[in-house]
């Protein structure tokens, strides 16, 4: 009788240890999925919160672009005028040149008009800029061989122009930024361009050689591309434009002392001009681009 007893004790005993586990294992491994099932949802509460800001910057981009859209197709014709002078009967006869000279005098007239102190005038002093830009251009290969060397390339335009001249852009190119577009082609026809407009002396002022530097600069260097990173988009998206169409007529020239690769700088310069929405003639750049890209395969 007794030993039937201690069966039962010892069944009942064993019993008790094997609920217990079961208990115990079923608590932990509650516990355990539970814990999952938690880790598995901050995680995707992580992956929400990185796709809700990524798709946050994506609209706020797209908002800004179809904003500078908005603001670069609605400049006024009577902006234009204000500018760069108004279309005569006269003008109308003039040759390319002819027009491309009355454009700048009529921007430099204007900048006179906005800036408070009269001398030099704008003409003056854009020449004076040249010269100086000319008589001291950056590095372009070898600006990391040491710290001083990067240091003073970074701070080139500043060493260069010095601070007056160097703030007067700045605040052209935040106050003016609706005509920039304008200016830029301008500039780059009437001194640059095949046509040939700018005289001698205007040309020594910068001539290719040290144009190709500046175009090197902004594409090939740190520090370049740092000052570009530092501007707002519509100004380094055409800078970038001109530099790759100067390193086109330097490849031309037999000027490409640096070896510079034109091809990958071709698609850079096309990926921001198609991202710039704020352009009044972007698709004459990319089809320019294309183009290229054609010549350079």
């Amino acid at each position: 009788m007794g030993t039937k007893l201690g069966k039962i004790a010892g069944f009942l005993f064993f019993a008790a240890i094997g609920a217990g586990a079961i208990f115990f294992g079923l608590q932990y491994v509650s516990e355990w999925h539970e814990q999952e099932i938690k880790s598995a949802l901050e995680l995707q509460r992580k992956q929400f919160e990185a796709n809700y800001d990524r798709l946050d910057q994506e609209i706020r981009k797209i908002e800004k672009q179809l904003e500078e859209t908005r603001l670069a197709a609605s400049v006024p014709e009577k902006r234009i005028t204000e500018v760069f002078g108004k279309a005569t009967d006269e003008t109308e006869t003039m040759d390319e040149c002819a027009l491309l000279e009355g454009r700048i005098s009529s921007f430099f007239n204007y900048i006179d008009e906005k800036t408070a102190s009269p001398e030099p005038n704008a003409r003056e002093l854009f020449f004076q800029m040249m010269a100086d830009l000319a008589e001291k251009p950056p590095i372009v290969i070898g600006e990391t061989r040491d710290l001083i060397t990067l240091l003073r390339n970074r701070a080139h335009f500043f060493r260069t122009l010095k601070k007056e001249r160097i703030d007067l852009v700045r605040h052209l190119l935040k106050t003016e930024k609706d005509i920039l577009e304008a200016a830029m082609a301008d500039f780059f026809d009437h001194y640059i361009g095949t046509n040939g407009c700018a005289g001698e002396a205007e040309q020594q002022l910068m001539p290719m050689p040290v144009l190709y530097d500046y175009a090197g600069f902004f594409l090939e260097t740190i520090s370049g591309k740092s000052y570009l990173m530092r501007r707002e988009s519509t100004t380094r998206s055409l800078t970038l434009y001109y530099s790759v169409l100067i390193l086109d007529r330097a490849v031309e020239q037999g000027l490409n002392r640096y070896g510079i690769d034109i091809r990958e700088h071709i698609g850079f310069a096309k990926e921001n001009i198609r991202n710039q929405g704020g352009l009044a003639n972007r698709e004459q750049y990319l089809a320019t681009l294309e183009a290229l890209e054609r010549k350079y395969r």
